[in-house]
């Protein structure tokens, strides 16, 4: 009997050692992505101008407007003011303003541009305020908008 549950232990323990055979089975599948191009416009600084009423040259802005545009990778965009030439409302002086660019194709990061602009000579303005200084503050008209088309 001992040497029968030797044996019958021994064909267990090689029963047990015997390998396993592992299977795999391996697919494909695709991975669809839809992705919709888009702009971002950020302001890095509003133009400014000082002028002195009836001053005999044009003034240039005191600091250039700045933003930038952010834009999908190879996404084409333009850029345009609603107006490159305004009188302001509040204080009756005409200007002009320029972009630096009318726009580019997008890289991913963000591309800098500058409004830069130009008061004309001899302007009287408007002022009540004597000896003193007035600004457009209040003015109806002061706010411009950028349209980056895409």
């Amino acid at each position: 009997m001992k040497k029968l549950l030797a044996l019958l232990a021994l064909a267990l323990v090689s029963v047990a050692t015997l390998p396993v055979q592992a299977a795999t089975a391996t697919g494909q599948f695709d991975v669809s992505i839809s992705l919709t191009g888009t702009c971002k416009y950020a302001k890095t600084s509003d133009v400014a101008f000082t002028y002195t009423s009836l001053q005999t040259t044009a003034q240039a802005q005191t600091t250039s407007g700045g933003f930038t545009v952010q834009c999908t990778k190879d996404l084409v965009y333009t850029l345009a003011l609603d107006s490159t030439s305004v009188t302001d409302a509040a204080v009756d002086l005409a200007y002009t303003l320029a972009l630096s660019g009318t726009g580019a194709t997008g890289n991913g990061a963000a591309q800098a541009y500058t409004v830069t602009g130009t008061i004309a000579a001899d302007q009287a303005g408007k002022c009540a305020t004597v000896g003193g200084a007035c600004t457009n503050s209040a003015s109806t008209n002061k706010t411009r908008t950028l349209t980056i088309t895409y």
